[in-house]
């Protein structure tokens, strides 16, 4: 099982439609986070994108804010909706249901505990002290996050990764739980650039295929004025490959620091006597990645070899 926890923005949304292709809906469980807009936002926009996907699976509304109440938006890249205006923004009456609560009943009543979970964080990491507090950590078999900036520069602040940025804290938790994690940084996501080019082949996609192309046009306007880019860094579908297609990409064991407050809140430094340790993926066979994210044409993957 692979559960995605997500602040709901258009790369966590093709890294959704991309996962709708590879695994089973039986096989997934969403859960939401603030981040590039707000939680019932990123919510509206999972669940509006999984109807069009023709995708039954669980969605939880989760954390507003960080660990230490702090809060951010990234609308200004992804939109007053987080999805360019493709989505609309929520109703003020949707209602959606809670992790927090609801989340032991739903683990007892699908029998989570039979089954490995995989998480995959495409947000800030809020969210997931909880889910794997709940699920066990004995049952979790690894935590895959897109986060950091461990070599390059940041992309909310000189120093900072977005979505470590956001609740570093929460992410310095998750390093500690004992769980096996692999960061997918700013660093290897800089590498792959999804083209303007190319966005008409998210017509792959079915009847999610028109919202994908009208999200990724503002996307990639957005990073045109602040990157100079012609076309977006699909940081989250990278993430998901490096989860799916492990073989395919490098990794390395570091260790490195975060600093979770203060100035450079969201900074992640590698040192040899950091105090923290995770696999890092910052390389692998990238033409092979930049030609899938031109055809969509995807590989068989068998979740009990991941």
């Amino acid at each position: 099982m692979i559960w995605i926890d997500t602040d709901g923005g258009v790369d966590d949304a093709l890294a959704i439609a991309v996962a709708s292709k590879l695994v089973k809906s039986e096989d997934l469980v969403f859960s939401t986070v603030f981040g590039n807009v707000s939680v019932r936002q990123a919510t509206h926009n999972v669940k509006a994108l999984l109807r069009l996907l023709d995708l039954d699976a669980p969605i939880f509304l989760g954390a507003d804010r960080a660990s230490d109440d702090f809060s951010v938006s990234a609308a200004h890249i992804h939109g007053a909706d987080g999805m360019g205006g493709a989505v609309g923004e929520v109703e003020m009456s949707d209602g959606f249901p809670s992790l927090r609560p609801e989340l032991p009943d739903f683990v007892r009543r699908r029998r989570i505990d039979g089954r490995s979970v995989h998480i995959l964080g495409i947000g800030p990491a809020t969210n997931i002290p909880s889910i794997v507090e709940c699920i066990g950590r004995d049952r979790i078999c690894g935590i895959t996050m897109m986060a950091g900036a461990l070599f390059d520069r940041g992309n909310i602040t000189g120093d900072a990764e977005f979505n470590l940025y956001s609740d570093p804290s929460a992410l310095a938790h998750v390093l500690s739980l004992g769980v096996p994690v692999t960061i997918v940084p700013l660093d290897l996501c800089r590498k792959i650039v999804f083209r303007r080019d190319d966005v008409a082949g998210l017509t792959a996609f079915g009847n999610a295929g028109q919202l994908l192309v009208d999200a990724h046009r503002f996307y990639m306007t957005s990073y045109e004025n602040t990157d100079g880019v012609f076309g977006c860094f699909p940081h989250d579908t990278i993430a998901l490959l490096a989860l799916l297609y492990p073989s395919r990409f490098d990794f390395w064991e570091l260790p490195f620091d975060i600093d979770v407050s203060g100035e450079h809140r969201g900074r992640m430094r590698f040192r040899p006597e950091g105090k923290y340790r995770a696999r890092v993926c910052l390389g692998g066979d990238l033409p092979w990645v930049r030609k899938l994210t031109r055809s969509w044409v995807l590989p068989k993957v068998e979740l009990s070899q991941i």
